[in-house]
């Protein structure tokens, strides 16, 4: 059969399409970015994969913020370095809830291509970090329901304070168990299903890789087989679970005959705690000089998020450089692990692995004083064998006469003899009329000292005036200015005396309620 003739419709459509084909061709051409450049532009876009979020807990000061970092250098070298080149060399500050930042997502396996000075990666990857589980309701804004398809979730663990790492793992389980059930309620329950399936058929499904190992580390490593659902994962979070423990430098303190064991002892709780959940343990060390598991971190977070290969072994048992991937392990390779603790795991973990600090000094003895009423009076009972007299006599009346003051008596006979003052009595608190009494002695005492000096003073003028006596009864009576003088001087003496005993009285009794009549 003869094909049919191209009707008006066929050859105007033909047309139209090559008049197009020419535009695009023209537009390329003229373009000043140039047809190569708009080929490899076109690639990247097409296989752009989708942006992801992690959430990484634990308590400050533990290196997570280094340890982001340097997932970010090791994933676009180059954009990390020019991010730091303009960032301000202030240190971060801690007084935040929720603090933000971001590494590059890409293949693992594009190694040599990240050198490249137009190396960009694919997707970002958002991190939050809480350092503190107060405030877990700043999480929960941050994030919605659809994010739990992308999103993974980092506990940090610190090595170098091993007593409070069983503690911190389950705070921030408990806060993950929240959170995630939050955000789970949102969606359907076929959406809910599916996540939780994609984790278990993670976990069930791994594969060791076949890397080539030392024969050592091969019969560590496979010495007992695990079969694929032998133990299913008690609690389904919905999104991967790592387990991060940093600062893994300083494992050398867990070297001393006082932390002996403890290496192995924080290996097998770590792995009991965390094989119900399918998490994965790495351990890891940012120093300049010594970096540790930062690569084999960035690539299991890569295949946990983005289903990348994953080449890296286990690496187990190790002091500073374990790598348990979720689905390696299993409760016949915990149990054999734990066999040989002392104890196994039956004691708690944290009195195996006790606080390298040390002691703090002890507090000083307690001192217990009496209650106020109690040192009045026993006191009062004193001051009473120390001949002292309570102001309560002076107010109760006597039985044999009329109310007498019992306080220190002063006496006053004569302008020329002393005040007489005991010295073991005192002079209570409210004794008013013996103060004021003592003191209207010391002015009496006064104005007759005056007086008398007023006398004398007039009695030598008139002397002088008088007319001058014979010598003999001039010897025989004296002068009446000596007299004069020497009542002075007593006087000045009585006053002294007075003052004297009063400083040395001993303090008062205090003054106690009278008692009720009757």
């Amino acid at each position: 059969k003869n094909p049919r003739p191209a009707g008006p419709a066929t050859m105007g459509s033909t047309k139209a399409e090559g008049t197009g084909r020419a535009t695009r061709s023209k537009s390329i051409a003229v373009s000043d970015r140039g047809i190569w450049e708009s080929l490899l532009t076109e690639a990247a876009i097409a296989f752009k994969a989708p942006d992801t979020k992690v959430l990484c807990l634990g308590r400050p000061g533990i290196g997570k913020r280094s340890l982001i970092q340097a997932l970010h250098q090791y994933a676009c070298p180059l954009a990390a370095n020019t991010e730091a080149a303009i960032k301000s060399e202030s240190e971060h500050s801690r007084a935040v809830g929720l603090e933000f930042a971001h590494l590059g997502a890409r293949d693992p396996e594009l190694e040599e291509a990240r050198a490249g000075q137009d190396f960009h990666c694919s997707a970002a990857c958002s991190v939050l970090i809480l350092e503190d589980p107060v405030f877990e309701k700043l999480l929960l804004s941050r994030l919605k329901a659809d994010d739990l398809s992308r999103c993974a979730a980092l506990i940090c663990l610190d090595l170098k304070t091993p007593c409070t790492m069983m503690e911190d793992l389950r705070t921030w389980l408990d806060v993950l168990k929240r959170v995630s059930a939050e955000l789970m309620q949102q969606l359907p329950l076929e959406e809910q299903d599916r996540l939780r399936e994609e984790v278990s058929e993670r976990v069930a499904n791994y594969e060791e890789p076949k890397a080539e190992t030392s024969p050592e580390a091969t019969a560590s490593v496979s010495g007992d087989g695990k079969d694929a659902g032998d133990d299913v994962i008690m609690y389904n979070l919905g999104i991967p679970l790592i387990v991060v423990v940093t600062r893994a430098d300083t494992c050398n303190v867990l070297e001393s005959a006082k932390t002996l064991g403890w290496s192995e002892t924080i290996e097998a709780y770590l792995r009991n705690e965390c094989l119900p959940f399918g998490a994965g343990i790495v351990y890891t060390a940012v120093q300049a000089k010594n970096r540790r598991n930062v690569e084999v971190l960035y690539e299991y977070l890569m295949h946990r998020l983005y289903g990348h290969a994953l080449k890296a072994p286990p690496n187990v048992p190790s002091r500073d450089a374990l790598f348990v991937p979720a689905g390696w392990d299993s409760r016949e390779r915990v149990d054999k692990t734990a066999s040989a603790l002392q104890d196994g795991l039956e004691r708690a973990f944290e009195s195996v692995v006790l606080s390298l600090e040390a002691a703090p000094p002890a507090a000083p003895p307690k001192v217990v004083c009496d209650d106020m009423q109690e040192f009045l009076k026993r006191s009062e009972k004193v001051l009473q064998r120390m001949g002292a007299v309570s102001a309560r006599s002076d107010k109760a009346p006597s039985p044999g006469g009329p109310k007498k003051a019992a306080t220190t008596e002063l006496s006053a006979t004569g302008a020329g003899k002393r005040a007489s003052i005991d010295p073991k009595a005192g002079i209570g608190k409210g004794d008013n009329a013996s103060v004021a009494n003592f003191f209207q002695n010391l002015l009496t005492r006064g104005q007759t000292t005056g007086n008398l000096e007023k006398r004398a003073s007039t009695a030598s003028t008139a002397s002088s005036k008088a007319a001058p006596a014979p010598k003999a009864e001039a010897e025989a009576a004296p002068a009446p200015k000596a007299e004069a003088a020497a009542a002075s001087k007593a006087t000045e003496s009585e006053v002294a005396s007075a003052s004297k005993a009063e400083a040395e009285a001993p303090a008062p009794a205090p003054e106690a309620p009278a008692p009720d009549g009757g």
